[in-house]
């Protein structure tokens, strides 16, 4: 390694050095993968059915885990909105870690539908040479492929000061890389004025929310469009999608940098702590809508009868435990009290119970949303058992693993942390 290279890392390998939990931490994140890696391997060698628990359900955990993190990655896109294009500045402050986090939660949620085709090669090839234009599914992947070209645009212009401050200190091999990623010769051009241009970032964050927002509202109609899957089929779900996706954002957002903070042994500043609560008020607001908008999924099922037995799948059948107490209970009810409690209370550990109480429960209602569209016609005579098969759970480990490494290694060579330069307002 050149002397410039060293000089660069010195700071973050030491910060390295010198923490054995993050250590070990990078240790068990990269065991994980290793292990997700030998039941990928398992699976393309032998058969796809090792990850599913029935030939008549072949969406299970992969396609859950998909939609849970890209309605993450879509909720922290719409939230990031607020203070980039509707002008609420208090967020701003958080602009870049939620960049960040919706980037790497739709990319590795992407990774999901990647490895449960068995084929994935074929995906873009044939996506490209015969679109299917009144496909729900490839408007989806077209548009959340827009989507995270303009987030990494976004990522590039709030990060390019602070690359272009890096490389002003550095010498070397390491200088003249960071001018290339900064585009530093165009400084003066006009091109670079393009570039300066106060009006750009929000521009683009525009670009961002309405892409992001649109593909959401596809994942959504990719299961709205079945006319043959009763739960799944009409005009509700495109718009809980959003509902579901904007309080799970939130929930991740205040979860993640709570417990950033936290590890890292860093004081959160006042002006953040007043936007963790409003953020935590207004996740309890969006909650109770959500409640609102199930109680009405419900009620217009059990009214038609047609879809009547499939939601009866949830109220009184095989998913009751998991509706009643991880949708209703642990997803909704107890954390909107909670979130109100801490929000008065400017409690921390209510804040993070709450956003973990409500992402624990989103996981398993993403999960029955998936697995119990796909029971009704097909499965008459019940389902025996839908629990995920031993080298889905390997995968998804593997999955959440590599996010977290990502996300640690961004947090050490990014500047994700919040400036106290904004003001609350």
């Amino acid at each position: 390694m050149i002397p410039a290279i060293r000089q660069y890392m010195q700071s973050t390998f030491n910060a390295v050095e010198h923490s054995p939990r993050l250590v070990v931490w990078i240790g068990i994140m990269c065991a994980m993968i290793f292990v997700a890696g030998y039941a990928l391997l398992a699976s393309l060698l032998t058969s796809m059915e090792i990850l599913e628990f029935s030939v008549k359900i072949p969406w299970a955990t992969m396609i859950a885990t998909y939609i849970f993190l890209v309605a993450i990655g879509s909720g922290l896109c719409i939230i990031n909105a607020l203070g980039s294009v509707f002008g609420m500045q208090r967020y701003e402050m958080l602009t870049k870690r939620m960049a960040f986090l919706s980037l790497t939660t739709i990319i590795f949620g992407m990774l999901c539908i990647v490895m449960h085709l068995g084929h994935p090669e074929r995906m873009p090839i044939y996506n490209a040479i015969s679109p299917n234009f009144r496909s729900a599914i490839s408007w989806m992947g077209l548009l959340y492929s827009i989507y995270m070209g303009v987030v990494v645009i976004e990522l590039w212009l709030l990060n390019r000061e602070d690359l272009a401050g890096r490389a002003q200190s550095s010498a070397g091999w390491v200088k003249k890389i960071l001018e290339l990623l900064t585009l530093e010769k165009l400084r003066g051009t006009r091109f670079g004025a393009v570039l300066e241009d106060p009006r750009l970032p929000r521009l683009i964050a525009l670009l961002a929310f309405v892409s992001g927002a649109s593909a959401l509202s596809m994942l959504g109609s990719v299961f709205a469009h079945m006319e043959s899957r009763l739960l799944w089929y009409g005009p509700y779900y495109p718009v809980y999608f959003l509902v579901s996706a904007i309080f799970s954002g939130f929930a991740f957002l205040l979860a993640v940098t709570i417990i950033t903070y936290r590890v890292k042994n860093d004081e959160i500043f006042p002006g953040l702590k007043a936007v963790i609560f409003e953020m935590a008020q207004a996740l309890a607001v969006v909650l109770a809508v959500g409640f609102l908008l199930m109680i009405f999924r419900l009620a217009a099922g059990l009214l038609d009868p047609a879809s009547r037995a499939p939601s009866m799948l949830l109220l009184n059948g095989p998913f009751r435990v998991g509706f009643w107490g991880f949708e209703v209970g642990l997803m909704t009810v107890i954390p909107i009290f909670i979130l109100v409690w801490a929000a008065e209370a400017k409690s921390l550990n209510g804040v993070l119970t709450g956003s973990i109480m409500v992402l624990i429960g989103t996981f398993v209602m993403r999960y029955e949303f998936v697995v119990a569209g796909q029971v009704y016609p097909n499965i008459p005579q019940g389902l025996p058992s839908y629990w995920p098969m031993i080298m889905e759970v390997f995968l998804i480990g593997g999955v959440i693993a590599a996010f977290l490494l990502v996300y640690t290694l961004g947090d050490l060579f990014l500047s994700l942390k919040e400036e106290k330069s904004h003001h609350v307002t």
